[in-house]
């Protein structure tokens, strides 16, 4: 099996010092990545350090215009005060928070938002038993909707969990592991959607081909004309 290797890099680019990481993996030639927070250069093991950050000086217009626009699109970090009142993110919306003292900690759900019953309400209690509402929701929605997809391919995945992942909405290996962060719960659910839809295309095509496009647009349309949507989402992903 390859094992790609990272380190992280800088260079001037237009009077900026820019970091990146830079990815060596069996390839062909050099792709470079804009993310929320980061800047992400896959590149040939063989490629040597000058022809890679030429190839980055060659893409430094489009490479700044698209840190630009995530500046100006990508979402705040949801991050509520944590008490009764405040509002919550759930599936692409808004949701109130309403919480009194009781006997046991509870979290329910319903057309009134979210109800927390709880021994204590602090902010850290609170958070705490919200994070986890939201992890238990993501296993019961995410895991069997990628089974679901998974089966309209006639591929099984050999296994599907959930991430804590930083930098990415999803991933699929060459063992067929379907990797799920467990912030789609807090997407619109066709943007989770597209995501899973786009992790089960890799069960059937490891790469970006055009059949790869062929099957994730047949198991959810739209998807591709979606990708801005999705990203301006991308916030989410530091909290």
């Amino acid at each position: 099996m390859t094992v790609s290797t990272a380190s992280a890099r800088t260079i001037m680019l237009q009077d900026t010092l820019l970091s990146y990481q830079l990815i060596r993996a069996a390839r062909r030639s050099v792709s470079v990545r804009v993310e929320a927070d980061s800047v992400v250069v896959r590149a040939p093991r063989w490629l040597a350090i000058h022809e890679v950050e030429t190839a980055l000086r060659e893409r430094a217009a489009w490479i700044f215009r698209t840190m630009a626009w995530w500046q100006r699109h990508a979402r705040p970090l949801v991050n509520p005060a944590w008490h009764s009142g405040a509002e919550v993110l759930y599936r692409g919306a808004m949701r109130p928070l309403s919480v009194r003292h009781g006997r046991r900690s509870d979290v329910r759900f319903d057309l009134l938002g979210f109800q927390v019953e709880a021994l204590s309400a602090d902010s850290v209690s609170l958070e705490r038993m919200v994070r986890q509402w939201w992890w238990r929701e993501a296993e019961k929605a995410l895991i069997p909707r990628t089974v679901a997809m998974a089966a309209r391919t006639k591929r099984t995945p050999t296994a599907i969990r959930l991430s804590r992942a930083r930098g990415q909405w999803g991933s699929c290996n060459a063992r067929g592991e379907v990797l799920l962060n467990w912030r789609l719960i807090l997407l619109p659910p066709e943007l989770a959607d597209d995501v899973i839809a786009h992790e089960v295309a890799h069960l059937c095509e490891l790469n970006h081909s055009p059949r790869f496009w062929t099957t994730l647009e047949a198991l959810h349309p739209g998807t591709r004309q979606r990708r801005q949507a999705l990203a301006e989402w991308a916030g989410l992903l530091r909290e």
